[in-house]
């Protein structure tokens, strides 16, 4: 019976691709027996993850969730940043002082946690590992404990993580090219990056380089763990800069919905590693039938993203103008002057929008708001329905074959669910590599940047004219054809599957050494 522990951070842009992987990993192989060590909050997720496995794969064990001590990373770095004056660096206009403090942010990224509590992480997993002996682990390149442990113990492990190509093969490419022909991460450069932005880009890298290198809380912790473990502390940029040798590493992406980019022989690029998710028609029926009523925009910017009423109001701006521009679509239709059904489908255009406030606000979105005033004729004939959760997983959503535009934030979960999906994307990046994905949208033709100038926020202004483009325009068509394909390539070895192939492989080398 293969035994298989996936490590990883509880965050979901981490975890859902381990999440996605133990799935797969029972359903190529129902004997595989999953453990998985994470952090408190993700532990409702793995059971949740667990039962639907047990569903699809006959025979599947339960999944053993091992809670480990200390802060989950992401609750650890808003302390950190708010402790050394860069609490909403990441939130600010960029401007060229902007983005120095963004870059200053990446240590904490990277090393959020102090001496002792790295070292409690650290103890906790090694305890777990211990006490069930896996065959394999397979660990979160962003969790620094457990691949510390793994590298200082030589234990059988891989490398897993929901990061792109650009960000592990960025050394590797020829002619120095990760300086001058991609834009660095939180600088919401353009790709192609245009020769103008190249002295800058470059000044950037170097400067980026030097915070993390002489970054005194890394060098503390650093020190700390030498002296009371004996061992070298591995962080995401020791991996991407110097691999650990004979370690797979998995990513979840590919070269075609990628930059162009040379992929290093130690990177496996799997695709997109997508959460399994129950369709829509058996978590809520009733969503499911209002979804099937006609093309929907769906509106999801993430689960860290808050939002104020501001930038509330100027998504809410553009909806009434896309769905007046619909209503005007539809007249037509009945009038017999135009045949054609809004992206091809049938029925009155609706939208359905995930939002999240901000936390410390306190706006009304129910009647008598300013954003249920502006959106009242469609809220009340349930056309626009505004929510602060949605049951169904947001891929399962996307895969109800009624979306014709998914408006999202840039996150690398909520890019992959789209691609696979084959639905054009609106994007509203606010920060770090968010921005990257709505460069690639564009390069790739599947979608628009639609905050260039307002970005962190966003205008009606820039949304409007994107969002009516894909909806309505000849080039949205262009787009969601575009989509397609990349789809049906993402869809010939899907990168659950990739991921979990290449774990099992492990598994069997280390069982042929057993014996």
């Amino acid at each position: 019976m293969p035994k298989v522990l996936l490590a990883a951070n509880a965050e979901h842009g981490q975890a859902n691709v381990f999440l996605a992987t133990g799935h797969t990993l029972q359903a190529l192989d129902a004997t595989v027996d999953v453990h998985f060590a994470s952090f408190a909050p993700i532990s409702q997720a793995v059971s949740a993850a667990s039962q639907y496995s047990a569903q699809c794969s006959q025979g599947a064990r339960p999944w053993t969730f091992h809670e480990l001590d200390g802060l989950c990373l992401f609750d650890r770095v808003l302390k950190e940043l708010q402790a050394n004056g860069l609490g909403d660096a990441l939130t600010k206009p960029l401007s060229f002082f902007q983005i120095i403090s963004t870059l200053k942010t990446s240590p904490h990224f990277l090393m959020p946690w102090n001496g002792p509590e790295w070292i409690r992480i650290y103890k906790s997993f090694i305890r777990v590992v211990e006490q069930i002996k896996p065959d394999v682990i397979v660990v979160d390149a962003l969790f620094s404990p457990a691949v510390s442990a793994c590298h200082h113990l030589k234990l059988k492990y891989i490398l897993l993580s929901p990061n792109t190509i650009k960000e592990f093969a960025g050394r590797f490419q020829p002619r120095l090219a990760a300086i001058w022909k991609y834009p660095i991460t939180g600088s919401a450069h353009p790709f192609p990056l245009p020769k103008r932005k190249v002295p800058v880009n470059i000044f950037f890298v170097f400067l980026q380089v030097w915070f993390v290198m002489t970054n005194r809380h890394i060098r503390t912790v650093t020190a700390h763990v030498k002296r009371e473990l004996g061992a070298d502390v591995i962080t995401f940029v020791s991996i991407a800069s110097k691999p650990p040798a004979g370690k797979k590493i998995l990513v979840g992406n590919r070269p075609e919905i990628d930059f162009p980019l040379v992929v290093p022989p130690h990177l496996t690029t799997c695709g997109p590693i997508i959460r399994p998710a129950a369709p829509v028609s058996e978590v809520d029926p009733e969503l499911d039938a209002w979804l099937k009523r006609g093309p929907t925009i769906f509106v999801n910017l993430g689960t860290l993203k808050q939002m104020d009423e501001g930038e509330a109001l100027e998504i809410g701006q553009t909806l009434q103008h896309i769905l007046r521009l619909a209503d005007a679509w539809t007249e037509k239709r009945r009038n017999g002057e135009d045949r054609a059904d809004i992206a091809g489908v049938p029925g009155e255009l609706q939208v359905i929008w995930k939002l999240k406030k901000r936390e410390d606000l306190n706006y009304e979105t129910g009647p008598g708001s300013r954003l249920y005033e502006g959106l009242k004729q469609w809220i009340e004939t349930d056309r626009v329905r505004i929510l602060n959760w949605i049951k169904p997983e947001p891929s399962a959503v996307l895969r109800t074959g009624t979306i014709v535009v998914s408006v999202n934030h840039g996150g690398a979960n909520s890019y992959n669910d789209a691609v696979t999906a084959g639905i054009p994307q609106v994007l509203l990046p606010c920060w770090l590599d968010c921005y990257d994905f709505g460069s690639r949208v564009e390069y790739l033709g599947i979608g628009y940047w639609a905050n260039k100038k307002s970005k962190p926020r966003c205008s009606a202004k820039e949304l409007q004219p994107c969002l009516e483009d894909v909806v309505f325009g000849d080039k949205g068509e262009q787009m969601r054809k575009r989509a397609r394909e990349l789809a049906a390539i993402c869809a010939e070895r899907p990168g659950a599957t990739v991921a979990a192939s290449a774990i099992l492989e492990e598994v069997e080398g280390r069982e042929k050494e057993v014996k």
